[in-house]
């Protein structure tokens, strides 16, 4: 009876609506907005370090990407600065008042971080110590990232509790080098997996995972993998003191094993890995797009 009621108030309205001219269908069809802010927070990968077409790395890639696909107007801020670890990316925006208004007014927030925290304790450690050592100190440092990441996130949905936050994560640009070294791989992974873990018990946060795409670049295939772990073992470049590895990354060489990783310093993504960033991105942003499009 309770549920006939129900349906019988909801077709009344209905009827009542389409008497005063109004159609259901209309009524309840969310709007597309019109423009979209979308503010980009972090560190070199949101200055686009590596980026030679001044595109500010994904985010006015991105920017291009949404306004022809949903034909909207995209209005970007970017508060990228190279170097900054997540308690500097913090630091920075809490002193810039129109970072501050950027966030509160966006649509969409996109954030890059963890990468100079990772490096900080991996570098350290990576020239002389071996492997598990390497690895223990990587762990040892994880309280230390997580406490630095949540205080982050924080303050940005304290300013902004309902736009998604696309959190992207990590990759191991020394991996072509130093294939047959799967702890450095390991040691990445510590890390994205406390932003991924973040981003699942946060319901504002979405991860978007970078690690394949530009740790691998073109050796996609297992085959291509092995190749290469082949061909470092055969070089005997299993640290970052090989004369091989040195020249390449030290030297800075005009060659890249990675084509998605620029010669400039074979760290930072170049155009193509940009390209491949913002492409992940628009995927994960298509997946939500209810969240940030819909009015």
């Amino acid at each position: 009876m309770k549920n006939q009621l129900s349906w019988l108030l909801v077709v009344t309205l209905i009827s009542v609506g389409v008497l005063l001219g109004f159609e259901p269908t209309k009524m309840i069809q969310a709007r597309d907005k019109t423009t979209i802010h979308l503010v980009a927070v972090g560190d070199s990968l949101t200055e686009g370090i590596g980026d030679t077409t001044k595109q500010q790395g994904y985010t006015k890639r991105t920017a291009h990407m949404i306004a022809d696909r949903y034909d909207v107007k995209v209005k970007t801020a970017n508060y990228g600065k190279a170097g900054d670890r997540s308690d500097q990316i913090l630091a920075r925006i809490k002193k810039q008042p129109q970072a501050i208004r950027d966030i509160e007014q966006a649509d969409i927030i996109v954030l890059t971080v963890g990468g100079n925290d990772l490096q900080q304790t991996l570098f350290k450690a990576i020239f002389a110590k071996s492997p598990q050592n390497v690895t223990s100190q990587v762990a040892k440092s994880m309280p230390n990232y997580t406490e630095k990441l949540m205080k982050l996130v924080s303050f940005i949905e304290k300013h902004n509790s309902q736009t998604p936050i696309f959190l992207f994560g990590n990759y191991n640009p020394l991996y072509v080098y130093l294939a047959n070294r799967p702890d450095l791989n390991a040691d990445v992974r510590i890390y994205n997996g406390i932003n991924a873990n973040l981003a699942a018990a946060d319901s504002q946060l979405y991860y978007v995972s970078t690690f394949k795409t530009l740790t691998y670049g073109q050796y996609t295939t297992k085959s291509a993998r092995e190749k290469l772990e082949l061909q470092a073992n055969d070089a005997n470049r299993g640290s970052l003191h090989n004369k091989v590895v040195q020249k390449a990354l030290i030297e800075s060489v005009d060659t890249e094993l990675n084509d998605y990783i620029t010669t400039l310093d074979h760290y930072h993504p170049n155009d193509a890995g940009y390209d491949k960033m913002s492409q992940l991105l628009m995927k994960r942003l298509g997946q939500k797009k209810s969240i940030w499009l819909e009015k």
